[in-house]
């Protein structure tokens, strides 16, 4: 019996510690407007491999830029704007060119400096640094 009230009291525990780590879903664009520096993308959490991406994206009036985007060959560039809308929690990105199609991201973590989104079909893993 005092086997069962230690894993309830751990699972407890874990439980909320757990929950501060995760952010809350998305409730509007205001908690992601401004511009993200897009460090690198892990395949998990837990995965030490790093992809360095070196782009900034900038959301302002429900639209999305991409900047700075590296290439490598040449300078890097810039993507033409698209729309953007936070819609249960998520942000939906357009594919450009393709209308009514979206990539679909869930915020992970978000504090005033960094925030980490999840690309839901790849299951990628985005670090973002506030500029």
């Amino acid at each position: 019996m005092n086997k069962i009230k230690i894993l309830l009291t751990l699972s407890l525990l874990f439980g909320l510690s757990s929950s501060a780590v995760f952010a809350d879903a998305l409730s509007s664009d205001k908690d992601i407007i401004g511009s993200w520096f897009l460090e690198y993308t892990k395949k998990s959490p837990e995965d030490v491999a790093k992809k360095s991406m070196g782009m900034t994206w900038v959301l302002n009036n429900n639209q999305l830029t991409q900047k700075d985007i590296p290439q490598v060959r040449g300078a890097s560039y810039d993507a033409p704007a698209v729309d953007y809308i936070v819609e249960d929690g998520t942000l939906k990105v357009s594919i450009l060119g393709r209308a009514g199609k979206f990539d679909v991201y869930s915020l992970v973590e978000k504090t005033d400096k960094s925030m980490v989104l999840k690309d839901n079909k790849y299951g990628t893993y985005m670090y973002f640094i506030k500029k």
